[in-house]
């Protein structure tokens, strides 16, 4: 089934591998595994004598977008991490590998078999009881899509490069620097405001004709309608599909009974427990607790276990390890304490504050869940036979309408969508189908059919664009009333820059922003204290007059844009910072210019080699990367 594919495929071993290979490329490696593949694909880049194989490149921008994906809406694709500069970015750090790689060569620094054979050895991911599992290992490197000896190659690699960056790395920051850069950047400010709002402003008129016409060439990219495309789409989804399957009795019984174990509920029981390594101690606690006292305080007095190492919440009888324990604790009456219990680990007391009963759901009650989930099964296996099928059709020639009649399934016609999702109205449309849709409809050219494209984790699509409408400035007449509402804004918004001047100038001239305000009725406020750079804004206050306010004096002002209006401040207070009381932000601060330190170091390292070696790009095969990339993962 589809889902169990995907389920598989993001295990979380699978995760913890992807982070291994992006942060430090974790050693692996044993006795038979060191014949090192070579790649028959034309060398992407030269720098030295190392080649750079177009398949890793691949495999790291591949990594990359799974990385950024959540960021965009799980919609990046290759043409958008192109655009945006992704695989330009992995490639020159390639580079820089493949120059610092070169001058460790040269260097002679030389990477053993042991020395790889042992770290995969002590590598915990591939371990099974604490020892090396080969199957394990091989089926993880299967997981991610990589050969061992490729793997074996990259981390040869990888190790040879950082013994290198290591010996020109420093561990620690100059104490004067990093007191400089703590004060600096922990140093507060507070500040005296007040906001002047465009609605403030009074007296603006109602513009001419001749004002609008102006207004609207001057501002034509503001009342520029966005580029349509008219689109017809052919649309597979499983729960389209899942509606129209029918699901007999046989199957729901039959499905019931191979998952019976999915529908009962374990009881859980609320418990605490004392151990004690002596009977005769357990036998004391026991008494205590028969009289009335409190288990946590018995506890603390007796075995020395305080409230949080007592408490073993709620628990199914599965959690606890020997049998006779799980059978006494689960047969106490709620409320109750048990009698001392001998284990291996010595003598335990328990107490059940609270329970949760079990049961088993009837067919009855899953019923239409069993059905649901057994139509949407269904409709996963017809989905990649009818999306085959629908490749086939148009493959063969036929157009969306006459593959749509041929498979039984509908046309949906968009008479215009701009790059957003919006139609010509402005409002965001219905129903439009997953994944990259948008982006899809606006790269295929007019007349022309798009590959068959997911749209997510359970359908297909498939669209051709029947127009496109290029931008076009709207005319004024058919916007006169968004014009004229624009203008007024935009006079009112030059008024209070007007005033917001004004009272900067007045500051300047020797009065305090406290008597402007008692003098114009505007509301002053204090700011709490303010960071030179901050993580998100600080109470309001743009970062654009924050930046002014670090700038200032006593007793100066300076305004920036807020919201709808102009916000002025006047410096009232600094607070200078001290790092010597701040043990723990230096020390973390130290850690960041560490890093940067190290960072700086590494690239005028690598920018140096590079111009020592040489580097040459294969353009043409770098154009060629990923290409019917997203075509081939159908199938």
């Amino acid at each position: 089934m589809l889902s169990f594919i995907r389920d598989h495929t993001q295990s979380i071993v699978v995760k913890i591998l992807a982070v291994l290979l992006i942060g430090s490329f974790a050693v692996w490696g044993v006795e038979d595994m060191f014949n090192v593949v070579t790649s028959e694909s034309a060398a992407i880049y030269e720098v030295g004598d190392i080649e750079g194989d177009p398949n890793l490149i691949e495999k790291d921008v591949q990594r990359e977008i799974n990385r950024l994906r959540p960021l965009f809406g799980d919609k990046l694709d290759f043409e958008q991490a192109k655009a945006l500069g992704l695989v330009e970015m992995v490639l020159q750090r390639q580079i820089n590998d493949g120059a610092i790689l070169q001058a460790s060569q040269n260097l002679g620094v030389a990477i053993s078999d042991d020395l790889i054979t042992k770290e995969i050895r002590q590598t915990d991911i591939f371990q099974t009881a604490g020892r090396f599992d080969r199957n394990r290992f091989r089926q993880i490197l299967s997981n991610s899509l990589m050969s061992e000896a490729g793997y074996i190659a990259s981390t040869r690699m990888v190790l040879s490069r950082n013994h290198l960056l290591d010996s020109v790395s420093s561990e620690t920051a100059p104490r004067v620097y990093v007191d400089s850069v703590y004060r600096y950047r922990q140093e507060k400010r507070t500040a005296e405001t007040v906001f002047v709002s465009d609605s403030l402003q009074q007296g603006i008129p109602e513009p001419s004709d001749d004002d609008l016409k102006k207004f609207h060439k001057k501002n034509a990219s503001r009342f520029t309608a966005p580029e349509y495309r008219a689109v017809t789409v052919i649309r597979l989804d499983a729960a389209d599909l899942a509606a129209e399957i029918s699901v007999s009795e046989k199957d729901i019984k039959e499905t019931y009974e191979a998952h019976e174990d999915e529908f009962t509920k374990k009881e859980l029981r609320q418990v605490k427990q004392m151990i004690l390594a002596d009977e005769k101690d357990a036998q004391k606690a026991a008494k205590a607790l028969s009289q009335g006292r409190d288990f946590a305080v018995v506890a603390k007095e007796i075995a020395g276990m305080d409230a949080t190492t007592i408490d073993l919440g709620s628990i199914s009888k599965e959690h606890l390890p020997f049998p006779e324990l799980a059978d006494a604790v689960f047969a106490l009456e709620l409320g109750k304490n048990s009698a001392p219990l001998k284990s291996a680990l010595g003598w335990h007391l328990f107490r059940v504050e609270g329970l949760k009963p079990g049961g088993v759901k009837s067919l009855d009650e899953v019923r239409d869940d069993l059905r649901k989930t057994i139509a949407h099964d269904k409709a996963i296996d017809s989905l990649f036979e009818l999306a085959n099928k629908l490749e086939d059709t148009l493959g063969s020639g036929a157009t969306l309408e006459d593959a749509a009649g041929q498979l039984n399934v509908k046309v949906h016609k968009i008479a215009a969508v701009d790059k957003t999702g919006k139609g010509i109205d402005g409002k965001t449309l219905k129903g439009l189908p997953g994944g990259d849709f948008l982006g899809i409809a606006f790269a295929t050219e007019e007349g022309s059919d798009s590959p068959l494209s997911e749209t997510g984790e359970e359908g297909y699509f498939v669209l051709r664009v029947d127009g496109v409408s290029a931008p076009a400035l709207k005319p004024l007449n058919s916007i006169r009333a968004e014009i004229v509402k624009a203008w007024k804004e935009d006079k009112r918004a030059n008024k209070s820059k007007a005033a917001a001047e004004a009272l900067v100038a007045r500051v300047k001239a020797g009065a305090t922003l406290a008597s402007i305000a008692a003098d114009t009725g505007l509301e002053i406020k204090t700011t709490p204290p303010l960071l030179r750079q901050p993580e998100k804004e600080q109470d309001g206050i743009p970062q654009a007059l924050v930046s002014k306010i670090f700038a200032l004096s006593k007793g100066q002002a300076a305004m920036a844009r807020s919201k709808a209006g102009y916000t002025i401040a006047s410096l009232k207070d600094i607070t200078a910072a001290d790092p010597g009381q701040d043990k723990k932000g230096v020390d973390d601060l130290s850690g960041q210019l560490v890093q940067s330190i190290r960072n700086d170091l590494h690239a005028q390292l690598a920018e140096a080699l590079r111009n020592r070696y040489g580097v040459t790009i294969n353009r043409d095969a770098v154009a060629g990367l990923f290409t019917g990339a997203a075509r081939g993962r159908r199938r």
